[in-house]
């Protein structure tokens, strides 16, 4: 078994991350999947960032839910990084998907919707109507939150859609919503859950522990092995991994 890797809002390493470049970056390699983080707008447009504020990667300020999407569009997401990626754009979801469908991935694309620090009304059907008109697509799909609600709200309005709970401490609920089948996964922060217990439950299971950069952490997960890991580190991952588990060349995205 080789254990999947999935690009932590693509290769933030190698550019700023949740942005075109930064998810171009990331498919150059073996990978198995890509996670990305979903807002809403004012004007009720899904986009993709990961904070709550834009203050951190971008030259604006103030809350992703108080800007329409032409506000954001005009600020540059990328100088913060380097200025090789100066007037880098923020994307919409659909933006994002039209590319994926353009490079024709095929690979597993984890989708978290934002919703544990700022409500969102009707964040989960925009999520999947914009999911829906593109029907054809050849990637797999799993949705997920640190919200329970939200995710109880994805079951509702999709039976068959792959679904994941984050969290940081594996809760019995969690456990119970999967056992029960609500959702797919679990996905923990990582610094909380390497114990030779759990580690026996991992290796069987649909968990994929966030985030994991340390190359110590990153062999050990591969010897063991687990079934997946989150990492910002892309090129390190993919070497490991394929030292000691073996490369898999089906795992390249074509460009």
């Amino acid at each position: 078994m080789q254990t999947r890797i999935f690009a932590h809002r693509g290769y933030k390493n190698a550019a700023p991350e949740n942005t075109l470049p930064s998810f171009q970056a990331a498919v150059k390699y073996p990978i198995d999947g890509l996670e990305i983080d979903v807002h809403m707008t004012k004007d009720h447009e899904l986009v993709v960032i990961h904070d709550e504020k834009v203050d951190r990667t971008s030259n604006g300020s103030g809350y992703v839910k108080n800007k329409t999407l032409a506000e954001l569009k005009s600020l540059d997401f990328g100088s913060w990084f380097s200025k090789t990626y100066e007037h880098t754009q923020i994307m919409t979801l659909h933006e994002f998907l039209n590319w994926l469908s353009l490079i024709q991935f095929n690979k597993i694309l984890l989708i978290e919707l934002k919703t544990d620090h700022v409500d969102y009304p009707g964040i989960e059907e925009a999520v999947l109507n914009t999911l829906s008109s593109f029907p054809t697509a050849q990637w797999q799909l799993v949705l997920q939150s640190f919200n329970r609600k939200t995710v109880h709200r994805l079951r509702q309005l999709d039976g068959s859609i792959d679904l994941a709970k984050l969290t940081f401490l594996i809760a019995p609920r969690d456990v119970f919503d999967f056992l029960t089948k609500r959702i797919q996964q679990i996905n923990p922060d990582f610094r909380f859950v390497f114990n030779r217990m759990l580690i026996t439950c991992f290796k069987k299971s649909c968990f994929a522990p966030w985030v994991v950069d340390e190359p110590r952490d990153l062999i050990n997960i591969f010897k063991k092995p687990l079934h997946a890991v989150i990492t910002n580190q892309i090129e390190l991952a993919t070497q490991l991994r394929d030292s000691i588990q073996g490369s898999n060349q089906e795992n390249h995205v074509k460009q």
